[in-house]
């Protein structure tokens, strides 16, 4: 069997170096990659573009990857492809050779839009395993795309324990706490709930390796106690959690149910209790009064009494802390995590997705086009396809 990882991301030259070195945690990809005995396919392969890449990063497709991984799959004799990420799996889904099996992970499963593209482009049909980032949005996706258990699965992001692990047990008294993060965070939440506790130092940690956008942070009065931290290397990062008492992960209600998951995962590991906003994905990465506590969207005095309660309790902050790196280190560890991808490829390859389409591909095409909310993103692909395909041809 040959298998072929698709990741969607850059990869630093440096990152194995760092990595054997104990300056970075172990990556999925590269970590999957060497499980199997094979290579990834990441950004570095494609032809630097940035015109295209804008393009992509507007409409959130990688079709230039999806193009490539669906000729380098065939020309290599390829048997399975695994895409981390539906940005690469949903095109590729159109292009890859049918007799290859694909595994695709989604991140943002719920999304409206996406969903009516798979149904309206019968996407569900080609793909042999599907797997959500939780056990609510796996359902979901059941639900929304008419498949079973077998084909739509929960697969949880892990956390490399061996890097996120204290150094020293917790004494429950740090000076501070902090919220790390950028994707779908509710910033100005927890903003106002620390105006609420002006003698709690909080430090905001804004950044991410994988997203590009505004905070949210930047509209609202900081007050004194909030202290705004740079992103920085998983080395110090790593040691960003240990000094911190607790750590916040506020998330904006949306469709993105497992916004802020790797913050948790990396807190727990790291020993330290996590006080995080209760969304359907997100509140299967901890325990509820056992390794964290969870806070309804938005409930700003909600937040500011749980911050204060557990702020004054340092022998609840130890023992949840030490319960949280338990469960992570027992649940959610990498090794975990690729053993259970090991299996699920073992399962594409056993399956057969329903490879043919009713109708042609230009009626489903005129399906979207058909869809009010898609009407506004057709408008602005029509106007823009003609330099985008001479743009990806070049």
């Amino acid at each position: 069997m040959r298998l072929l990882v698709v990741a969607t991301n850059t990869t630093p030259p440096s990152l194995s170096a760092e990595v054997r070195a104990g300056r970075h945690q172990r990556v999925d990809y590269l970590e999957l990659a060497q499980r199997f005995g094979t290579v990834h396919h990441d950004y570095n392969a494609l032809r630097p573009n940035w015109l295209a890449r804008r393009f992509e990063g507007l409409f959130r497709f990688d079709v230039r990857q999806a193009m490539a991984v669906a000729r380098l799959a065939k020309r290599g004799g390829y048997d399975v492809v695994v895409s981390l990420s539906e940005r690469v799996g949903i095109p590729l889904a159109l292009v890859l050779d049918r007799r290859i099996r694909h595994m695709v992970i989604f991140h943002h499963g719920m999304s409206p839009q996406k969903l009516r593209l798979i149904r309206a482009l019968k996407l569900q049909r080609r793909w042999n395993v599907i797997t959500a980032i939780s056990r609510a949005e796996a359902e979901g996706m059941r639900a929304a795309l008419g498949l079973d258990d077998q084909r739509v699965v929960a697969l949880h992001t892990p956390v490399d324990v061996a890097f996120y692990k204290p150094s020293q047990p917790s004494t429950g008294g740090e000076a501070f706490i902090q919220s790390l993060g950028l994707s779908h965070r509710d910033y100005p939440t927890l903003i106002r709930a620390m105006r609420r506790l002006p003698h709690i130092p909080c430090h905001l940690r804004v950044g991410s390796t994988w997203v590009t956008r505004r905070g949210g942070h930047e509209s609202e009065r900081l007050p004194p106690n909030i202290s705004l931290q740079p992103f920085v290397h998983p080395s110090i990062l790593r040691q960003c959690y240990e000094k911190s008492r607790f750590i916040i992960v506020p998330i904006r209600a949306s469709t993105q149910w497992s916004a802020g998951c790797t913050s948790v995962q990396a807190a727990q590991a790291m020993g330290k209790p996590v006080v995080a906003t209760r969304r359907p994905g997100l509140s299967e990465y901890l325990i509820d009064g056992e390794t964290g506590v969870l806070v309804e969207p938005g409930d700003d005095q909600g937040m500011a009494e749980t911050i204060e309660t557990l702020w004054n309790d340092p022998q609840r902050v130890v023992r949840m802390g030490r319960r949280a790196r338990e469960w992570v280190a027992s649940n959610h560890s990498l090794d975990q995590w690729l053993d259970r991808v090991e299996a699920l490829v073992q399962r594409a390859i056993c399956s057969t997705a329903q490879h043919r389409t009713n109708g042609s591909f230009l009626a489903s095409v005129c399906a979207i086009c058909l869809s009010p909310a898609w009407g506004t993103c057709l408008r602005a692909m029509g106007e823009t396809l003609s330099a985008l395909t001479s743009v990806i041809a070049a």
